[in-house]
């Protein structure tokens, strides 16, 4: 019942209290409007006080960084996930949603949210998932894409301040994504990695960090909406990799005075009992001044080290978290138990290197045949070592040292023989895609395939496709092998493959990499999928089988 005149002036003293926006809903008449739009007529708003605070909100809920560490749930993203992948592609929308909630309920302040399963369109697909959670879910969300184009289309659907994941120091994504987070606003993670990937040292990374920081500046965002991200690294494969980023933290932190963020679990790749690493790792972490986690909410572990490192910092009132938290803790799994022995085949399944090579060395002195050292203890130890891993017996850095210990006897034998084994045995071609950084398990293949006895020649990472064809064709290689971990770069693999079997007749293509499954890689025309690296020697050794170095069918 309320007339034009009484709408206009109430409505008026509002906007003298500061509120920028006016106008009418249902029960307005255009008569309600344009006495509103007399009553404004020449009046400004109150000037509120700039709060410059880093924060992220939903429509309904705001968190804010500068009140302590935020925790980011990590579980709706498919990458090794093969349940929530299976989802996405089936559109179980319902399993996405669960999963949301599992994790509000678990602690989380805010949610990742990563769609990108090979054959899916994410432009289409993280818009409709992100307006889905937030009919369930009143936290901030993360909206993680490297496509440009989906980014936009999310942030135009998100209803309030969302976490923008991510850009780096390339200049392409700096080019993309600037404009995005400066039009339509959001927190923006920035990844401290460029063209020449991940700096090896924290004030590399602090570089990058600071040309992003100028880049930002100079497209109109705010600094306070920076997330710093200086990259965790597995210490299975580089023992200084979780130093590095922890002291990329400090230093981004004093020099920049930004937040930080970190996918916390990246730290314990490949290793045993992972969350106790990333327990350990987070709490180190929060010491050093993280701003956001990126971990699993539902993790036991990783809850009680969030909440115990709360309350012992005073941020958690009367350690009410901690209490309501503290229903008693499981007992960790029990360590893996690693095989023993004193031949040359135990050395190498203890990863002994200098042991394999003496024992090596005393066999072939004592007359052993070279090829019988090869066949009756390097390769059957590799096999059983290999066995290990697949059934989680074993883990990644006993799989390493195996290698390791290995290549050490094998080179005594090459040495030793007049002909060497992997530099006459049947070639094979390793990549990492066009458009991908990442390595670590194109190199562990490498290693194994080695100790097998192939000739592997490795192209490196960020590899065209042009050059995979040129290397296939000058090696003459019956068997190349693609790999990449980013569903952004799933494309370049497909081109690979058809270019490769359009030129390179008879070469068949194995392809592996924690976005990929069985099912896509023969849909993206891939002759083999390899799960891991034990898959890719077997696989390797069907093709020495059945070829003859270049004349495989496929």
């Amino acid at each position: 019942d309320v007339g034009p005149e009484a709408f206009a002036a109430e409505t008026a003293a509002l906007v003298r209290e500061g509120v920028r926006i006016a106008g009418g809903c249902c029960g307005t008449t255009p008569d309600h409007i344009r006495a509103l739009k007399q009553a404004l007529a020449g009046l400004e708003p109150r000037v509120l006080p700039r709060r410059d605070r880093t924060v992220a909100a939903s429509g309904a809920r705001a968190v804010c960084f500068d009140d302590g560490p935020v925790l980011i749930g990590e579980r709706i993203n498919p990458t090794g996930k093969k349940r929530f992948r299976q989802a996405l592609l089936e559109g179980d929308m319902a399993y996405v949603l669960r999963e949301a909630v599992a994790q509000e309920e678990a602690g989380a302040d805010a949610l990742d949210v990563n769609v990108g399963a090979p054959g899916k369109d994410e432009k289409t697909l993280l818009p409709k998932v992100t307006g889905e959670l937030a009919a369930v879910t009143s936290l901030p969300l993360q909206l993680d894409t490297a496509d440009a184009a989906a980014m936009e289309a999310a942030l135009r659907r998100y209803c309030g301040k969302a976490i923008i994941n991510s850009v780096n120091g390339r200049e392409d994504s700096l080019r993309s994504v600037l404009p995005l987070a400066a039009k339509y606003g959001g927190l923006l993670v920035a990844l401290t990695l460029d063209e020449n990937g991940i700096p090896e040292t924290a004030e590399q990374r602090l570089g990058i960090a600071e040309k992003i920081a100028k880049r930002a500046k100079e497209a109109g965002i705010n600094p306070k909406d920076l997330l710093f991200d200086p990259l965790t690294l597995t210490v299975s494969t580089d023992p200084r990799a979780a130093r590095t980023t922890l002291q990329s933290l400090r230093l981004i932190r004093e020099k920049l005075g930004c937040h930080t963020v970190l996918g916390v679990s990246n730290v314990s790749f490949g290793l045993p009992c992972r969350d106790w690493l990333n327990a350990s790792f987070l709490t180190m972490a929060l010491e050093c001044g993280l701003g956001a986690a990126i971990i699993n909410p539902k993790s036991q572990v990783m809850m009680s080290a969030w909440h115990a490192w709360r309350a012992l910092r005073g941020l958690d009132a009367r350690c009410a978290g901690y209490i309501q938290f503290a229903s008693g803790q499981p007992d960790g799994p029990a360590q893996p138990k690693q095989d023993a022995g004193g031949s040359l085949a135990g050395a190498i399944e203890r990863g002994l290197r200098e042991e394999a090579r003496h024992l090596a060395a005393a066999a072939l002195t004592a007359g052993a045949d070279p090829l019988d050292v090869i066949k009756k203890e390097i390769i059957p130890a590799l096999g059983r070592v290999g066995e290990g891993f697949e059934q989680k017996r074993l883990f990644l850095p006993q799989l390493l040292m195996s290698a390791e210990a290995a290549e050490s006897a094998f080179s005594v034998i090459r040495d030793a023989s007049a002909k060497g084994t992997s530099a006459d045995g049947m070639p094979v071609i390793l990549a990492t895609v066009r458009g991908d950084v990442h390595d670590i398990g194109k190199n562990i293949v490498r290693l194994l395939l080695e100790n097998f006895g192939f000739a592997v020649y490795d192209l490196g990472k960020d590899v065209p496709p042009e050059r995979v064809l040129e290397e296939t064709l000058k090696r003459k290689a019956p068997l190349v092998g693609l790999s990449a971990l980013m569903t952004t770069t799933v494309p370049a693999m497909e081109e690979t493959v058809r270019l490769l079997h359009l030129k390179a007749k008879g070469c068949l293509v194995m392809v592996g990499g924690a976005v990929l499954t069985e099912e896509y890689a023969l849909r993206i025309g891939a002759d083999s999928y390899g799960a891991d690296a034990m898959a890719a020697v077997r696989i390797a050794q069907e093709v020495r089988d059945r070829t003859h170095f270049g004349e495989a069918d496929r």
